[in-house]
């Protein structure tokens, strides 16, 4: 879903969509406090997407996400990732923040302190093991592999 993020860009891709997206959104807190709070209240996840002047908010419950595209000409494109619920979007999220873990720490490049990494770094795992303790209970809830 996410590749590793290099220089303040990392690529999103869901279904047969792909965009860069920036570090003007802190993605990895941003999207996985989302993705926490729709686990433990069982309420959809949304977040939002800057795609350099344009933008999309990704929502998911139920058994499909939505990625709504507001364009430069004020329309909106809906496209649906069919069999992708919440849960698996908060899967997907946590295991590609995992992955470049200390990528994600130092990608936002306004903190430039080993101080300030260090405060986010702890920030990070602390938010993780969250989500990942909300998932847990939930897929435990639906019996969900």
């Amino acid at each position: 879903m996410l590749s590793k993020p290099d220089n303040g860009w990392s690529v999103f891709s869901l279904g047969d969509f792909q965009a860069d997206v920036s570090y003007l959104v802190d993605i990895p807190f941003d999207w996985l406090i989302s993705c926490k709070n729709a686990l433990k209240y069982n309420i959809p996840a949304s977040f939002f997407l800057e795609l350099e002047g344009e933008s999309c908010i990704v929502t998911s419950y139920g058994h499909d996400t939505h990625m709504i595209f507001s364009h430069h000409d004020g329309a909106y494109t809906l496209k649906t990732v069919l069999d992708v619920d919440f849960m698996d979007l908060s899967e997907m999220l946590l295991e590609d923040i995992r992955l470049y873990f200390d990528d994600w720490v130092t990608w936002y490049s306004f903190e430039q302190k080993e101080s300030d990494f260090a405060r986010r770094r702890a920030a990070l795992k602390a938010l993780i093991e969250e989500t990942e303790a909300n998932l847990a209970a939930l897929k435990k809830r639906y019996n969900k592999q």
